[in-house]
């Protein structure tokens, strides 16, 4: 049975925007759990009760968001990737990707790291195949790079370093207070991946 989602009568496409745009600002701002339906309604000018017509329950909405999120995410990484000449090209186009994403749906973001764990076990696993859909990118140029630079390569290294990478990426984005230009964050994270991929040379982890 697939992962409840928002309802098959939905608002009026401007009114189901701005609930969506609202439902994304609050949970962000504020936490999903902090937020209720009367605090939706209230934004929108309705009654609590009448989301109800147009939505199934708030975890629908959570689940809509992060889905649309990390949906968009796999999507603008692979078109940026598109035409890309050489393993380090795809790589930096992978980072650039995701701090082009994150510098223009920070909100968005947030909902993927923070409020996860507030999706059922059966929308989490919904969202954990589009993540892994994601991971397995990077997972691919990692282990061409490793490949490249005889720094040797296996499944489990490959994916140590793929969640090292990504859990870097997603930190950077929660924690970042500096004001880097785009183009200096994306070579700057990216200059720091490949030190992760290549410091292994010697690992014990190697194969």
């Amino acid at each position: 049975m697939p992962a409840a989602t928002v309802s098959s009568k939905p608002i009026p496409n401007s009114a189901r925007d701005r609930l969506l745009d609202v439902a994304l600002e609050l949970f962000a701002t504020r936490g999903y759990q902090a937020i209720g339906l009367r605090d939706l309604a209230s934004q929108l000018g309705l009654h609590a009760g009448s989301l109800y017509n147009h939505i199934e329950n708030k975890q629908c909405l959570l689940f809509e968001l992060i889905e649309g999120a990390v949906s968009d995410l796999l999507a603008d990484t692979k078109r940026r990737m598109r035409g890309a000449r050489t393993h380090r090209d795809r790589l930096q186009r992978f980072v650039h990707a995701f701090v082009v994403f994150n510098l223009a749906e920070k909100h968005r973001l947030l909902l993927v790291t923070r409020e996860f764990v507030n999706l059922t076990d059966e929308q989490q696993q919904e969202i954990n195949l589009l993540k892994s859909s994601y991971a397995a990118l990077l997972s691919a140029i990692i282990s061409a790079e490793c490949d490249e630079n005889a720094c040797g390569t296996n499944s489990d290294r490959t994916g140590l370093i793929t969640e090292a990478v990504i859990g870097m990426l997603y930190g950077q984005s929660l924690w970042r207070c500096m004001d880097v230009p785009e183009q200096k964050l994306t070579d700057v994270l990216t200059h720091f991946v490949l030190g992760i991929i290549t410091s292994g040379k010697d690992s014990a982890l190697k194969a």
